[in-house]
């Protein structure tokens, strides 16, 4: 029977360009194994002792360089069965907004990095969870009854 795992952090990187908003894509190296060269966001462990909020800026920090401006729980859960090990990973997802001219610093775990058109996120996100947190990201930032405010992680 498969485990279940809920040890990891889902990052949705975004910024709020002049022609909307784009989210964030990393390309994985070789050296992450599963999954090498796929495009995806930022994911990581939760260490021991860590929570899920810690964690999530711990690895936008490790991967990426980056400084968060704004942060929220999105109003979901990544799950997927994860074939190479036999588990079902359940992951909170954060949204993290940084500037429009922040500088990427990408670490040893990625070798590219690219921003998206939320408009092109069902062509350019190639699992439907990641799809699927992409809209509703996109909904609670225009939500006009008044939810963001207990999804708002303060920095």
């Amino acid at each position: 029977m498969a485990d279940i795992r809920a040890d990891a952090v889902a990052v949705y990187v975004y910024r709020k360009a002049l022609s909307g908003l784009e989210f964030l894509q990393l390309k994985r190296s070789e050296s992450t194994g599963e999954y090498a060269h796929s495009w995806q966001i930022c994911y990581g462990g939760i260490q021991p002792g860590e929570t899920a909020v810690q964690a999530a800026r711990r690895e936008l920090s490790e991967e990426t360089g980056l400084v968060p401006i704004r942060m929220f729980q999105a109003d979901t859960l990544e799950s997927f069965y994860f074939r190479p090990r036999d588990y079902v990973m359940v992951m909170p997802v954060f949204a993290v907004e940084v500037a429009a001219d922040a500088v990427l610093m990408l670490n040893n775990e990625h070798t590219a990095c690219r921003w998206i058109p939320a408009q092109q996120a069902p062509e350019a996100f190639m699992w439907r969870s990641q799809r699927e947190a992409v809209r509703i990201i996109q909904e609670q930032l225009t939500d006009p009854t008044g939810g963001m405010q207990f999804m708002e992680i303060a920095l």
